[in-house]
């Protein structure tokens, strides 16, 4: 693990924003969690609560070629804005991988940072190329359109990488635990909630 690096900014142990999940429909919890074993994400501190969440069906995430993105249920759904926030930064026009491969040079791929109200910024990492509708500077609200799901940076299938971040910039971040108000976990209903590995969540609405 990193050792932390001196920010201005407070760490941030958790949101206070009420967030919903940034998608709609069931998806997979592949990493997440606050332990090692949940969560390799964890090794890192500047995403060390992130989670990777796909779509499964039968006990796979994809139908199909595995070399296409096309085959993979997660690739191209929609990511939602999970509240009230300002997009701080948008990064675009990385080529979404074949599936299998890894583009090790754009890290996070095309790229969504939003930043609360509280100070808290949130990432969406490994979208869609072309995908993106919003703007640095644009006020988004909750349930807003603002990209798809892509295979696009260091991604070795479609998925969404989501973290919760005390400053904008990922690699002088601390990480922080991103809870969500009200969410079915594998169909129950959970109220303030950190989802973990295996998980399969939805909104409730």
């Amino acid at each position: 693990m990193s050792p932390p690096k001196p920010l201005g900014n407070a760490i941030l142990e958790r949101n206070s924003t009420p967030m919903m999940l940034p998608f709609e429909d069931e998806w997979f919890v592949y990493w997440g969690g606050v332990t090692e074993a949940q969560n390799y994400h964890v090794r890192e501190m500047s995403q060390q609560f992130a989670y990777d969440i796909l779509k499964v069906k039968d006990g796979s995430s994809f139908e199909g070629d595995p070399k296409d993105n096309e085959s993979y249920y997660a690739f191209g759904k929609d990511i939602i804005a999970p509240c009230n926030a300002r997009i701080v930064q948008v990064i675009d026009g990385v080529p979404d991988n074949i599936p299998g491969e890894v583009n090790t040079q754009d890290l996070t791929g095309n790229t969504l940072v939003l930043q609360t109200d509280a100070g808290e910024y949130i990432l969406f990492a490994h979208l869609q190329e072309g995908s993106i509708i919003v703007e640095e500077g644009q006020e988004v609200v909750q349930g807003e359109l603002m990209a798809k799901c892509g295979n696009s940076g260091n991604s070795s299938e479609p998925h969404l990488h989501l973290s919760l971040q005390n400053t904008l910039e990922m690699e002088d971040a601390i990480g922080g635990k991103l809870f969500f108000e009200r969410l079915l976990v594998n169909g129950q209903l959970q109220v303030d909630y950190l989802p973990v590995k295996e998980e399969f969540i939805r909104n409730t609405n």
